[in-house]
């Protein structure tokens, strides 16, 4: 069963709560930190610990997650939005408007969830493509009152 935007939303606001800040600087914590936020937000189930399908199903989520909240500012553009604050983040340009805080937390749990994938698949820009390919879909469910 697809979530609604509106519950994915929600997942969104627990990601981004939950995850500390700053992150730990060594990349096994780091992950580890990301992996229990990921927990902490009911995303993955703490018997899918070990399993990287599991744990990278989740982080597509949580991306799926922050492009619907991305969204409620923008209606229709949160996928995109979550492309260029990725991308500015990446490359160190500020795109305009600039992001407000809210905009830059999401951009900083995104980016937290893509290095976390880097420990569970090989090719996180497909798993980034296929978070976004979800949220057209749950988006279009929603609007047609499918789902």
């Amino acid at each position: 069963m697809m979530r609604t935007p509106a519950d994915a939303c929600a997942d969104a606001r627990q990601l981004i709560e939950v995850l500390p800040r700053p992150l730990p600087r060594d990349e096994a914590r780091r992950a580890d930190a990301v992996q229990a936020t990921l927990l902490a937000s009911g995303l993955l189930d703490s018997s899918n610990l070990g399993n990287s399908p599991a744990v990278a199903a989740a982080a597509r989520d949580g991306l799926t997650s922050l492009a619907h909240l991305l969204d409620e500012a923008a209606p229709g553009h949160g996928a995109g939005q979550l492309l260029l604050l990725l991308l500015a983040g990446r490359d160190a340009f500020t795109p305009h408007p600039a992001p407000d805080e809210d905009q830059l937390r999401a951009r900083d749990t995104a980016t937290a969830l893509l290095h976390l994938v880097l420990w569970h698949t090989d090719d996180p820009l497909r798993l980034l493509g296929a978070a976004l390919q979800v949220h057209a879909e749950e988006t279009r469910d929603s609007s047609t009152g499918r789902g």
